[in-house]
């Protein structure tokens, strides 16, 4: 087992730290925190538009001029035409890339709710113009639909180019963070030789008929059924990548020791003190700037009344402590990569190196004094997974 370091430091934050709110109004002011400004810029948006925009937006609700929803669609729709006059002169590149702003400006205009009829447009508008550039991908963008109980999960599935059968991963992100916002991260992986798969929790984005529950990972044992007999990839090497809330669900499958995964990653997920929070913890967060994402978390897991001895009984049987399935040895078999900053004022450091201290065959990297997941790091930690997928 290995713990790689980027300056180490474990810290335990009892707080929220600031720069892991969403957006809000203070003295009638919008505040959009630092960090969720460079996860945009990170993903494809302008840092100087970010910044020119969010004097203009007084108001989250609604969709009329100055609402967060109309200014950040309106880019949106700037950059959707562009892509489209692009296209129409065969300008594949400059088509892709337009078309991609495009997508990164709806996805900021439903996030991070995606629940107003407003928020539901902007984020149809976030997969179409998304799929648009997909046509100007290098292996253009399948969209693989797969039966799931009493509807269909959608993989919108990125191939490397000229590989035949080549390794697969299938990516989920959080609650905020959907199937059509992972490409910038996972380039690093099809840029090695990897195809991956990007698809949405139960409970989030197009899957939102569902619950997310404990039991969610029953998603991810049926499109390794699925995938495992899909002639287009090499069976053997099929690894799952989760973030944050998709972390969660991939350190959960790693506890089912399935031998059809080649590895796992879970990275800034939570394991169990985040879902055991103590009655003034959790009324601190349900009253602060963040109780807008975690009443919206709250409400995929099926929890309508916003109350602390609500959520604390929703939050506390997805434990992987409390339910036995790590913390008893070094029980988890398949090869895992345990990742996050450590002052994730959300996560702890802890809970990284619970997981890890779980599992037979495990690395560890703690990212400097990245917040949660570590965003800033990305570009360096990105590359350096996917070696660590192909090495196992």
């Amino acid at each position: 087992m290995k713990i790689k370091a980027f300056i180490y430091r474990t810290v335990f934050l009892i707080g929220i730290s600031s720069s892991a709110l969403c957006q809000h109004f203070e003295d009638e002011v919008l505040i959009f925190p630092e960090r969720r400004i460079s996860a945009f810029v990170y993903k494809g948006a302008d840092e100087e538009v970010i910044r020119s925009t969010l004097p203009r937006i007084k108001t989250r609700e609604g969709g009329e001029p100055g609402s967060w929803v109309y200014e950040w669609s309106y880019l949106g729709r700037h950059y959707e035409s562009e892509g489209y006059k692009f296209a129409q002169e065969n300008q594949s590149d400059n088509a892709r890339q337009a078309y991609m702003k495009a997508s990164n400006y709806y996805a900021m205009a439903w996030f991070p709710f995606n629940y107003t009829p407003e928020e539901k447009g902007a984020y149809a508008k976030h997969l179409e113009t998304y799929q648009a550039a997909g046509r100007f991908f290098d292996e253009p963008l399948e969209v693989i639909e797969i039966p799931f109980k009493e509807g269909t999960i959608k993989v919108y599935m990125h191939k490397p180019q000229g590989i035949q059968k080549p390794p697969l991963v299938l990516w989920t992100q959080g609650a905020d963070q959907y199937k059509a916002n992972a490409y910038t991260s996972i380039t690093a992986l099809i840029d090695k030789g990897m195809a991956v798969g990007t698809f949405d929790l139960l409970g989030f984005g197009e899957n939102e008929q569902w619950l997310s529950t404990p039991e969610s990972d029953e998603l991810h044992l049926m499109l390794l059924d699925y995938f495992s007999q899909h002639e287009d990839f090499d069976s053997s090497r099929i690894s799952f990548v989760g973030f944050s809330w998709g972390g969660y669900y991939t350190a959960k499958l790693a506890t089912r020791n399935d031998p059809r995964i080649h590895s796992i990653v879970s990275f800034c997920g939570p394991v169990h003190q985040a879902f055991v929070p103590s009655e003034q913890r959790m009324e601190f967060i349900l009253n602060g700037p963040e109780a807008p994402t975690i009443e919206n978390l709250l409400r995929r897991l099926g929890v309508r009344d916003s109350s602390v001895a609500a959520a604390q009984e929703v939050l506390a049987p997805f434990s992987l402590l409390s339910s036995g399935l790590i913390g008893q040895g070094k029980t988890i078999t398949t090869p895992l990569l345990v990742a996050n900053g450590t002052r994730d004022g959300l996560i702890p450091a802890s809970e990284a190196e619970l997981l890890h201290n779980s599992a037979e065959v495990s690395d560890l990297w703690l990212l400097g004094s990245g917040d949660h997941c570590a965003n800033e790091y990305l570009p360096v930690a990105l590359p350096q997974l996917a070696d660590w997928i192909l090495e196992q």
